[in-house]
């Protein structure tokens, strides 16, 4: 079920094009994008951090701010 959003952040909406691309890029192969990826985080020089995937356990109940204004 898709949902639109009511508003759409021009920033968040960037970042989901650049992966798009990048996917489509890499054959939308996964594996083939997480190895591109691993590439460009090596050749950029910079410290990349990760850290264990931590699996939610309770459900949140987070609302948006900005849902209420």
């Amino acid at each position: 079920m898709l949902v639109e959003s009511l508003y759409v952040d021009p920033v968040v909406a960037e970042i989901h094009e650049v992966r798009r691309r990048l996917l489509k890029a890499s054959g939308s192969d996964v594996q083939e994008f997480r190895r591109q990826l691993r590439g460009r985080e090596k050749a950029s020089g910079r410290k990349v951090v990760s850290g264990p995937v931590r699996k939610r356990t309770e459900p949140t109940n987070a609302v948006d701010s900005r849902a209420s204004s």
